[in-house]
This record gives C-alpha cells, structure tokens and sequence, in this order.
C-alpha cells in the first residue's frame, strides 16, 4: 500500500515538472501537454530501469 501512495505522488508531480520544462519549448498547449507526456512517460521508465538496477545490486550484494 505504501509503494502505490507513493506512485501515486510520483507520477502526477513527474508530469507537471516535465509541463513546466516542455512549456518553455513549444507555444501551444497541445503541442506542451504532447511533450510533457512523452518526456514524463520517458522519465517513469528510466526510473523503473533504475529502480530495478538498485533492487539487482541490493540482491547481489545483500543478498535474499
């Protein structure tokens, strides 16, 4: 229950900071919300990659 409060303010903060740098980039909001969504769904997966490499590292150094 913790992990889903937790994407739960994850992914909603994730989109807006990414809004907040697409929008310096493009004029229209179409073209802003289209670019935010790519970036913050790029960004999500590089933090499940991540994630993932910690949890590999912790099981080969800590163990099970």
């Amino acid at each position: 229950m913790n992990l889903l409060l937790r994407l739960g303010v994850y992914v909603p903060v994730l989109f807006l900071i990414a809004i907040v740098i697409t929008g310096q980039h493009h004029a229209t909001a179409g073209d802003t919300t289209r670019a935010a969504v790519l970036r913050a769904g790029r960004w999500l997966l590089w933090s499940l990659v991540l994630v993932g490499c910690m949890l590999l590292l912790e099981l080969l150094f800590i163990g099970w």
